[in-house]
């Protein structure tokens, strides 16, 4: 064989084993490597979650919102909303409980344009375009390790009980059966017990539905109702748990032929027993003038007494524990802006709100304590031991507890709670019987 030759038969068996290389053959299509594994294997258990954050896209400004929650030296806080105290343990855990045993079920795409059709685009990424954008959930332990981190996006047609999600530095998306249980909304955080009072309590209730004139630097209209709870002692039949009219200071009589209406008492301590705040400002540790005419209340030139510019109300304990509510400005706005208020860079909440205005309050509420209102430490009868000394009563002691609570806070309340809490002097009475009436005369 010659050289050509040999070099034919090499070109040859080259091509010819180049083409059994290239034939069909059944190839065995492999599944996604992490199809079924766990998002988050390491996070096992709720408890070790020390802070929730929440960020979604707010389409009506063109933004991203942050609602977080944060262990902070043992007491849950809200960050988003000044360290507002919360009651966040049970949200908390169902919350983190949500991502543990979580996986990654079905890989749905690999394409950074598809994430707009599941609405997993990170809303820190929105440029002002909200459409297709998830939520995006971070959790961290104690000492700040993330345990969670991930967009969640909408549901899956189809496949109840399972939605999109993904990695924010990842492009696959994938859909994972979850069952959220995450809210962002302030109310669910906080203890919707303002007060912490029981009607049943209540002693004596002051009514005193005044204004303020700013311009002329004056209070009107001040006449105040004082009803108090037991037997009325000019009434002999009268029994323990009706309202009638105390004597106030100065003394200030039942319209003529009018007497309590004790079920209009009673609308009042309820509705204050239940009142729910919609919103916090931080009040600063100095209140200054500014301060308090920003939200609607005055002090006297003095400084010893306070005026909210809608008047204001007295709920008396029978420990003596005094609640006076002080009923201020209208707060404007809605979302954050209404229960943080923060608003955009460079606004008010006021102005962010713009033509969006709902009706809530301002109020102020100052606890004190009056040892004179405590029956619980009364004048013993003869031979009984002598009544404590007012520093060493259960009634100084909760006030003085609860004064920490509520000096630190501006509140902000639904209308419908204000308009149930404020009544005007002949609000509270009613038609007498006319055997009383003609009694009167």
């Amino acid at each position: 064989m010659n050289r050509m030759t040999a070099l034919s038969v090499v070109v040859a068996l080259a091509s010819l084993g180049g083409a059994y290389s290239m034939r069909p053959v059944e190839v065995e299509i492999q599944p996604y490597q992490d199809s079924g594994e766990e998002l988050f294997p390491s996070f096992s258990d709720p408890e070790v979650a020390a802070s929730l954050e929440v960020i979604t896209w707010n389409e009506d400004e063109a933004r991203f919102d942050q609602f977080k929650v944060e262990l902070k030296e043992g007491i849950w806080v809200i960050p988003s909303h000044n360290d507002y105290p919360a009651d966040a343990s049970e949200h908390m855990g169902k919350a983190a409980a949500s991502f543990i045993g979580v996986k990654k079920d079905i890989v749905q795409s690999d394409r950074k344009e598809d994430h707009a059709s599941f609405s997993v685009i990170n809303p820190e990424e929105g440029e002002g375009k909200g459409e297709g954008t998830g939520e995006h959930i971070i959790i961290k332990d104690a000492s700040g390790t993330t345990l969670v981190d991930v967009i969640v996006g909408d549901d899956v047609p189809g496949k109840d009980g399972f939605k999109y999600v993904r990695f924010p530095d990842k492009n696959r998306v994938y859909a994972s059966k979850l069952k959220l249980d995450v809210t962002t909304d302030f109310g669910d955080w906080i203890e919707d017990d303002l007060l912490l009072i029981e009607k049943d309590d209540v002693y004596e209730l002051v009514s005193n539905a005044y204004k303020v004139d700013e311009k002329v630097g004056q209070v009107i209209d001040r006449k105040p109702m004082r009803a108090r709870k037991g037997k009325d002692p000019s009434k002999p039949e009268a029994t323990e748990d009706t309202w009638y009219l105390a004597p106030p200071e100065p003394a200030l009589a039942a319209p003529e032929g009018k007497i309590v209406d004790d079920l209009a008492v009673k609308r009042v301590v309820g509705a204050a027993d239940r009142l729910k705040i919609v919103g916090v400002r931080p009040r600063p540790a100095m209140l200054t003038f500014g301060a308090l005419q920003s939200k609607g209340f005055f002090v006297t030139p003095d400084g010893k007494q306070l005026f909210g510019n809608e008047g204001e109300i007295q709920i008396v304990l029978k420990n003596g524990v005094v609640y006076t509510l002080y009923f201020g400005e209208i707060a404007l706005g809605s979302g954050a802006e209404l229960t943080g208020g923060v608003a955009k860079d460079g606004e008010s909440p006021e102005e962010a709100a713009g033509e969006d205005k709902k009706a809530n309050r301002y109020m102020f509420v100052n606890v004190s304590y009056d040892a004179g209102a405590d029956t619980t430490n009364q004048p013993a009868e003869e031979g009984a031991a002598p009544p404590k000394a007012p520093e060493e009563t259960e009634g100084f002691k909760a006030a003085d507890k609860l004064r920490q609570r509520f000096d630190k806070w501006f509140y902000v309340i639904g209308e419908d709670s204000f308009e149930q809490m404020h009544k005007n002097f002949d609000d509270f009475f009613k038609d007498a019987p006319k055997e009383d009436a003609a009694a009167a005369k």
